[in-house]
């Protein structure tokens, strides 16, 4: 009994240090259940602005959409074309997976109105 208490006990503490982690994924695994909540790093390309800070991203496995508040675009709105990288959080909404990006890694391509800008944080 002490033996089952002592490995469970272990087993939490490892399950806590790993729940941080940040995961290299694309928009098939978003789309196909990464559990909500999880930190994600992805790149893509912008495809379409779909209104209220959210945009359609497309990377080699498929789309998906993300939110990005422009405070981490200089205040700029994204163009088709435009490629991300970035780290966001898992959301499922409504049947729909959404990434909320957290911290913009690099921006190239087409912000508003540089169409050659990189912005890097």
């Amino acid at each position: 009994m002490k033996k089952l208490i002592l490995a469970s006990i272990l087993l939490g503490a490892t399950a806590t240090v790993t729940a941080g982690e940040t995961i290299t994924t694309d928009s098939a695994a978003i789309t196909q259940g990464i559990k909500e909540g999880t930190e994600v790093r992805m790149e893509g390309e912008v495809v379409q602005a779909l209104g209220d800070e959210r945009y359609l991203l497309r990377d080699i496995k498929g789309q998906v959409e993300i939110e990005l508040d422009e405070d981490l675009t200089a205040e700029r709105p994204l163009k088709a074309g435009t490629r991300l990288s970035f780290t966001g959080e898992v959301d499922h909404d409504d049947g729909r997976s959404i990434v909320k990006i957290n911290k913009v890694h690099s921006v190239k391509g087409a912000p508003d109105s540089a169409p050659n800008a990189t912005i890097s944080n």
